[in-house]
């Protein structure tokens, strides 16, 4: 690639004590501005194995550039060299997962610099339709496939843009059905969280945890992140300004290693989802029994008392729902299921857009809006029934 020309062949340097570090260049953007690679280690023999190993990676990607690379071999050389110092690990995971998942199965062996608009437009097209993804997760294709080419076009490695000219399918065209439980499955559900094993203790660890979500509505990050600080039992309320996320595990370089790591975040998923939410009956007694033998901060925590990990928390329901005989329901559904509830009740979608922390009441509406459509159904079959 055309920026990679310049490389030298680096300089290694103690920093402290126990830190060596290699830096090598990168040549020049195109206003001039230069582009340096760093590794670090604890000695200088570790600190100039990975210099090496890089060169050689880059004297193999100069191999590639003279044969043409392809839109697979750009992608990841745009990934790890300029978002992933740059992007959060969480904003990181999801942009490696659209590429790796949708792009890339896809045009993945295109030439990079032939790839066509109509190309770009039948892979937007197909995963609109065959695939039937969201407008959402769409639109996450086609802005990582226009960032990555607006770059390539900003250093001149390209002339064109393919991507320009594409379009969208319509935002509001395919309207996305969320899953809830019916009453008679929430009834079910709940008799299965509170079975007790032959010793009479709860027979799921994690069962008040997904009650607490059925009778709050928190989302499962903010469900997981939550702290018996934030629980107020005196004005029965329940303080939500956290979320939970979870990343993969990464050398300094990018790459993925095997595992996860859990992070609890002083902030919510947008602003207005930090909000006050309301402790009824069958939430204070589910964190009652989540309080009882917990030493944790963690409202919900696991065996050892820590931060419980995403995938071990929907295996478990998993498991639950299955041992139910219910259909797949992810724990989503369970929040879902309460503004569900709340709207039978003739709750307004103003005060259940507040107490899901919905940025606006357009999205409370734009989400649930099949129990709209099912109100208004009903008020013209009593309007016929009148005239």
């Amino acid at each position: 690639m055309r920026m990679q020309k310049n490389w030298g062949d680096g300089t290694v340097y103690q920093e402290s004590v126990n830190k060596w570090t290699a830096k090598i260049s990168l040549g020049t953007t195109p206003d001039g501005k230069a582009l340096f690679k760093r590794f670090s280690a604890r000695t200088k023999g570790e600190v100039e194995k990975k210099l090496k190993a890089f060169r050689r990676s880059l004297n193999e990607t100069e191999s590639v550039s003279s044969v043409r690379y392809t839109v697979r071999d750009y992608f990841h050389y745009w990934l790890k060299t300029y978002q992933f110092q740059k992007l959060k690990p969480s904003s990181y995971d999801r942009l490696e997962s659209v590429v790796n998942n949708h792009i890339l199965p896809v045009i993945g062996n295109v030439r990079f610099d032939l790839l066509t608009r109509d190309e770009v437009q039948r892979l937007i097209n197909n995963a609109y339709r065959q695939k039937e993804l969201s407008y959402s997760s769409v639109k996450k294709i086609h802005d990582a496939l226009n960032a990555c080419y607006k770059h390539a076009l900003m250093i001149e490695e390209i002339h064109r843009n393919p991507c320009l000219g594409v379009v969208l399918p319509s935002s509001s065209e395919r309207v996305k059905q969320v899953k809830s439980l019916s009453e008679e499955e929430v009834r079910i559900l709940v008799q299965e969280l509170e079975k007790k094993d032959e010793n009479g203790k709860p027979l799921y660890h994690y069962a008040q945890g997904y009650m607490l979500i059925l009778n709050t509505g928190l989302r499962m990050g903010e469900a997981l992140s939550l702290q018996w600080t934030d629980v107020d039992f005196v004005k029965k309320t329940i303080s939500v300004n956290k979320n939970h996320i979870i990343t993969r595990k990464r050398d300094e370089e990018g790459n993925a290693l095997s595992g996860y790591q859990t992070q609890t975040q002083n902030s919510t998923k947008t602003s207005s989802g930090r909000r006050i939410v309301p402790i009824n009956q069958s939430a204070e007694r589910a964190l009652v029994a989540l309080k009882e033998g917990n030493p944790s901060p963690y409202v919900i925590a696991n065996t050892r008392g820590t931060a419980v990990m995403v995938d071990n928390f929907e295996r478990s329901f998993r498991v639950i729902i299955r041992n139910a005989g219910l259909p797949h329901y992810g724990i989503h559904s369970l929040r879902h299921t309460f503004a569900s509830l709340l709207f039978a009740a003739g709750v307004e979608v103003k005060v259940i857009s507040k107490l899901l922390g919905h940025a606006s009441v357009k999205i409370t509406y734009d989400t649930y809006v099949h129990l709209f459509q099912e109100d208004y159904q009903e008020a013209t079959k009593a309007l016929d029934e009148l005239f």
